[in-house]
């Protein structure tokens, strides 16, 4: 069983870290960002649980093709940078149709986080790679340079938009980009964030997209 090279001419892909050129038959992988442009800060961790569903769309019909379940975590490393970790199941429901039954994979990254403007504009640099099942890892490593923008609507209230690109470190894959927007609520006085977001993965030279809605919780850990 192979997964969809990234996607290849019209296949349809995507991931926070990601890899991708043997996942199993049909497995999209994650493209999510889920966090913002902040640093968990000098030697404090910020944990994240999330949840992902994800649709594609093509050629004007839309699908719901998977389900993720991750957990990523920041590490504040110096002033100015964290050390990030990403661990993220991909599951592609049973359809009744195409697919006799359920399949899925792990996808694993880390990279460091560097804050270009504080609190504003952040440089994620993750690479990942997936196992699991039939996927070939060696074949699935991927580089991820991401660009992360927030800016404060309220005390409790900020919009992050983060653009990146998802680039196969062997030959024979086509590099993806995608775009996230979400949000973070941070209620009065609370250590945890919650974290709405929505986003797309595209090919310049597909005619389809995949798109997502997340939805995660930070836990802020350390003074």
């Amino acid at each position: 069983m192979k997964i969809k090279s990234f996607r290849g001419s019209r296949g349809l892909w995507g991931l926070g870290v990601v890899i991708a050129l043997s996942l199993p038959a049909c497995l999209v992988p994650p493209f999510s960002e889920i966090q913002d442009a902040r640093l968990a800060g000098q030697g404090k961790i910020e944990l994240t649980p999330f949840a992902s569903t994800i649709s594609a769309s093509n050629e004007g019909e839309t699908s719901h093709i998977q389900n993720n379940f991750g957990i990523q975590a920041g590490v504040g490393v110096l002033s100015f940078m964290d050390f990030r970790l990403r661990y993220e199941y991909l599951n592609h429901p049973k359809s009744g149709s195409e697919y006799d039954s359920s399949y899925g994979a792990h996808v694993l990254a880390g990279g460091p986080k560097f804050s270009l403007v504080k609190d504003i504009l952040a440089l994620s640099l993750p690479v990942g790679f997936a196992f699991g099942g039939d996927v070939e890892s060696s074949e699935t490593w991927q580089f991820h340079p991401t660009l992360i923008a927030t800016a404060p609507l309220a005390k409790a209230l900020t919009m992050s938009l983060s653009v990146k690109a998802l680039i196969p470190l062997q030959s024979g894959g086509n590099t993806l980009y995608a775009v996230n927007l979400g949000m973070g609520i941070t209620p009065n006085g609370s250590p945890v964030t919650i974290r709405p977001e929505a986003g797309i993965l595209f090919d310049t030279e597909g005619s389809g997209f995949d798109f997502h809605l997340s939805l995660g919780l930070s836990f802020r850990i350390g003074r």
